[in-house]
């Protein structure tokens, strides 16, 4: 596979016809390969110094595309230990997820946590945040409607927007075939896995897409495992 140009492909968790035992079982793959991968530690950094700066009121984050909640939960958790007043909300645009992070959260016993349903790229979000982040998502897009949703994180935000999302590369597609197949029995996962990093952009591409969306003045830093940070603040 040539890794050179971007190859985006209909991925199953995508498709409307996927049952709810197969998202189940995808999502609960998931949450293992965000646990080995540590997609919370990648964005906790950037929210902790925010929370530094700050005050008295709750610490507003959206987490977009939250899909099973890990990153969103994993968020609210650390900011619990760390004793720092924090509201979480995470939107999806499937309701099943949704239903399945609300479940985890209380589990958790996390009720500074609410998911609720949105397709973010044709529907208002209702407020603002301090802190937009979306997490392994961009890849799912088209350039048109990836530009498209920076553009919709820089209005929703009121100080600071994280994009955590894979690097296209041999390295990672090797990573990701090899811990899909490690971590979870999941057929969905097994397939999406690879096809999410054949479908990434890389540092490149997503300058160029940043650029385009008018956030000038943001970051991009590399993190294991063959992940990027795109970093904007307002401020």
């Amino acid at each position: 596979m040539k890794f050179q140009i971007r190859q985006r492909e209909p991925e199953l968790m995508d498709q409307p016809g996927l049952s709810e035992d197969e998202h189940c079982r995808a999502l609960a793959g998931l949450r293992r390969i965000n646990w080995w991968s540590r997609s919370d530690a990648i964005v906790w950094p950037a929210i902790l110094e925010l929370a530094g700066n700050r005050a008295g009121k709750p610490l507003q984050i959206l987490d977009i595309a939250s899909g099973g909640g890990d990153v969103a939960l994993s968020i609210a958790a650390r900011a619990e230990r760390a004793g720092i007043p924090v509201e979480v909300d995470g939107c999806d645009i499937s309701p099943f997820a949704v239903r399945y992070a609300t479940q985890q959260a209380a589990q958790r016993g996390l009720k500074q946590v609410r998911f609720f349903e949105c397709d973010v790229l044709s529907e208002s979000l209702d407020k603002q945040y301090d802190v937009v982040m979306c997490s392994l998502f961009l890849h799912h897009l088209d350039e048109e409607p990836a530009q498209q949703l920076l553009e919709i994180m820089a209005r929703s935000t009121r100080e600071l927007i994280l994009v955590n999302d894979l690097r296209r590369s041999r390295l990672g597609y090797s990573l990701a075939w090899s811990a899909c197949r490690i971590l979870t029995r999941s057929p969905v996962v097994h397939t999406d896995g690879p096809l999410s990093v054949a479908g990434a952009f890389t540092e490149a591409e997503v300058t160029a897409l940043a650029e385009k969306a008018g956030l000038t003045g943001f970051q991009i830093t590399s993190h294991w495992p063959q992940r990027w940070l795109l970093k904007w603040s307002r401020i």
